[in-house]
């Protein structure tokens, strides 16, 4: 048998060999783990985290506002939104495309609403179209495999029900703007959010917003939610209900006598400054602008003649007319330089040097005192207690009763009027012979006409301060401020007496007296203002007829009327309601302006005085 030499074979070095070679991958493995859990582990967990846990905000919604007798007129109901993940998407344009394509919005619409987006984080759903219809929202979710990132979102929308009835009170809600988003008012807001802006919405923005909710949410990797988390979840937070002083059935009164009119009316508690109806006409339907504004629309509401965007009640100023004339009565028995019976002499005009004014009875109303310059609004008394007066005695007893000032109303940038004085026209003319106050100045001041203006709701304030005693009230529209769900409520609101007319508490019922014949005398120019003589009630006040022109130009157009007034209160004896009414291009205020009063007062006493009136005959058939 052959004998052969046995292999010496050596495994040590192999061994090491194979050894250092898996130390070398396994460092390397530890390397890349110490890379990733390590050095970019917070970056690369958050990444993770973000593409399976995505924060969803939840808009609050909010707060219901009511009238004063706790109905709703301004809720909340369910809308559609459409909204984009840019990150769920692999190429956002073609996304964008395809959505144009199966909804009929131009794709440059779409871009430039998520251009607008820009401070926003990763994952977090950027707008696209706000309120959408069903319609659309069936054509995206049968197309949604072919829109990745696209989503139909539920969010609470408002809903103003009685439309442009309570417009310019409530306001509207629009998407926040890029400046506001950089204003520390609004810290904490998210482009996208809708926010009031403008009137009691704007005003108490703070309030009726809420608090967002937050939620995590699992999807998956195309994005679409799959599971819930309660880490760092917090839950939304409803705005506060606001409950105005407005009354509705007043509000609408106002709303149907105005119909197809333009101008405004205010409705005030005498005695506390709660504004129980306030109308500018025309106005707009708020629910206008929970789509898209075109500019159409836009023209419609901030243009042309009617202006529709402007709150004629607080930002209208006017000539007074002869609405005017009852501050001038107080001024004149104030001073001593007329007693209720001293007489004046009206041949028809008044005349300043080579100048005449005209009543506007142009046969002139004989031998008046005050009383009867008042009941049928003679011109030339008032043109001769005027120049007795002064213009700057009138201005003071004008701003005694607030008149060229604002009011202090939280709604609106009110208009402040302008009272005229020596001070006031060596302030604003610059040329020596511009500066100096005439003489024939004065009558046309007298009479509400010059350069006097007020606004519907100053003239409220300056009737309600004649009637209440003498107190200048600081008009307001919230009554109350509640949590939802009956919680803490804030009735902090009370009246506010900004000033006093420190004058005779006599003088100021004498006027007052006076005004009830204005209504109630067969000489008086207001009889459209007496109310149901079932209600038992009497009404006073004073017409007003401010010229748009020179009477001297005339013209048959209808923007050249003359812009008609009347001031009401009631009852006559016992003041509880203060009602001011201003028709633009109306004429005579006796003829439009006073049944406007008479229809809310007639609301507000329907609620408390029912009609005397027979009861029904019963009936043959026994029903």
């Amino acid at each position: 048998m052959a004998a052969y030499e046995k292999l010496s074979l050596s495994t040590t070095s192999r061994s090491a060999l194979a050894l250092g070679i898996a130390l070398f991958f396994f460092s390397l493995i530890v390397l890349r783990l110490w890379y990733l859990q390590i050095l970019h582990g917070e970056a690369f967990r958050s990444k993770s985290e973000n593409n399976r846990l995505r924060a969803v905000y939840l808009p609050p919604p909010r707060g219901v506002v009511y009238d004063r007798a706790g109905r709703v007129i301004a809720k909340n109901r369910p809308a559609f939104d459409l909204d984009f993940v840019v990150e769920d998407t692999k190429n956002q344009l073609d996304t964008l495309t395809r959505l144009s394509e199966i909804i009929g919005v131009p794709l440059a619409q779409l871009q430039a609403q998520l251009g607008y987006q820009k401070k926003r984080h990763r994952f977090e759903p950027k707008l696209l179209l706000r309120d959408v219809d069903r319609t659309l929202v069936a054509k995206v979710l049968a197309h949604k495999y072919e829109l990745p990132g696209v989503a139909i979102n539920v969010i609470p929308a408002r809903d103003y029900l009685y439309g442009d009835m309570f417009s310019h009170v409530l306001g509207y809600i629009r998407e926040i703007t890029a400046r506001q988003l950089e204003q520390s008012d609004f810290s904490g807001y998210h482009a996208g959010d809708l926010v009031g802006q403008y009137g009691i919405e704007s005003v108490w923005e703070w309030f009726l917003q809420g608090r967002r909710g937050l939620q995590r949410v699992i999807v998956n990797a195309t994005g679409i939610k799959i599971g819930e988390t309660s880490t760092d979840s917090h839950e939304v937070v409803p705005g506060r209900n606001v409950t105005l002083t407005l009354d509705l059935d007043l509000q609408r009164a106002a709303y149907t006598a105005m119909q197809g009119q333009s101008g405004a009316v205010v409705a005030l508690d005498a005695h506390t400054g709660e504004i129980l109806a306030l109308l500018s006409a025309p106005a707009f339907d708020p629910n206008l602008f929970a789509q898209e504004i075109t500019p159409e629309i836009w023209k419609d509401l901030t243009s042309g003649k009617e202006k529709r965007l402007n709150n004629r009640a607080v930002q209208g100023a006017y000539p007074p007319g002869s609405v005017f004339k009852i501050m001038m009565a107080v001024a004149g028995l104030s001073e001593k330089l007329i007693s209720p019976n001293d007489r004046v002499s009206c041949p028809g005009w008044f005349q300043v040097g080579k100048k005449k004014f005209r009543c506007h009875k142009k046969t002139g109303h004989g031998s008046v005192n005050l009383q009867e310059a008042l009941v049928q609004s003679c011109d030339v008394y008032f043109y001769t207690l005027g120049t007795r007066l002064g213009i700057d005695r009138i201005h003071d007893y004008a701003v005694k009763f607030g008149l060229g000032s604002k009011t202090g109303l939280k709604l609106a940038e009110e208009a402040a009027g302008l009272v005229p004085s020596q001070e006031w026209k060596r302030r604003v003319y610059r040329k020596p012979e511009q500066q100096r106050w005439y003489p024939g100045e004065t009558p046309s001041v007298a009479i509400g006409q010059g350069a006097l203006s007020v606004t519907p709701l100053q003239i409220a304030r300056a009737l309600a301060a004649l009637v209440n005693g003498g107190n200048l009230l600081t008009p307001y529209l919230v009554k109350s401020i509640h949590v939802t769900g009956g919680g803490s409520k804030d009735e902090s609101f009370v009246p506010e007496i900004t000033g006093t007319l420190n004058l005779s508490p006599q003088i100021l019922k004498q006027v007052q007296d006076m005004l009830v014949g204005v209504v109630n005398d067969e000489r008086g120019t207001a009889h459209r203002a007496q109310l149901d003589p079932g209600f038992h009630v009497q009404v006073g006040g004073k017409t007003g007829t401010s010229q748009v022109v020179a009477l001297d130009r005339g013209g048959s157009h209808d923007a050249l009327k003359d812009h008609a007034w009347f001031a009401g209160f009631a009852p006559a004896d016992a003041p509880e309601i203060v009602v001011v009414a201003l028709v633009e291009n109306g004429g005579h205020g006796g003829v439009t302006a006073a049944p406007v009063v008479r229809q809310v007062l007639d609301a507000y006493f329907s609620q408390r005085i029912p009609l005397m009136r027979k009861p029904p005959a019963p009936s043959l058939t026994g029903n």
